[in-house]
């Protein structure tokens, strides 16, 4: 699909999967983005895949009159083209309805992987105990 060709070069196989993405900054050099992929049943392939991104960096003049310089990390141009090509997947797909039962799905999921980790740490301190 020379159509989602950013996509293509990140590795994105299933472009037409893809029901939605986050994009956060744990860092200010650095972009995280997470694609959701609506998988078909039974498939081994994961429902969500990450891709990290570095923001390259430049010195800008924050002050004339103090001869200040500012830091400015900007957006990798990778990743900006990979989502115009998300956006323009998701929309197509995108109502109200959808979109609330992605966010609740996306609740559920984050439930349980918490529980998870709190049950995990609950048996450390138990072994602690004993």
């Amino acid at each position: 699909m020379s159509q989602y060709s950013t996509l293509n070069s990140m590795g994105v196989q299933n472009p037409l999967q893809i029901i939605g993405y986050t994009l956060t900054q744990p860092l200010p050099d650095m972009d995280i983005l997470r694609i959701r992929y609506e998988r078909p049943k039974g498939s081994f392939l994961p429902v969500v895949r990450s891709y990290t991104f570095g923001r390259s960096q430049r010195t800008q003049v924050s002050d004339g009159a103090m001869n200040q310089a500012a830091l400015i990390f900007e957006i990798s141009p990778v990743l900006s083209k990979a989502i115009l090509e998300l956006d323009s997947i998701v929309q197509a797909k995108q109502d109200r309805s959808e979109l609330k039962s992605q966010i609740l799905s996306e609740i559920e999921r984050l439930q349980e992987e918490f529980n998870a980790e709190l049950n995990s740490l609950k048996q450390l301190v138990s072994r602690l105990e004993n």
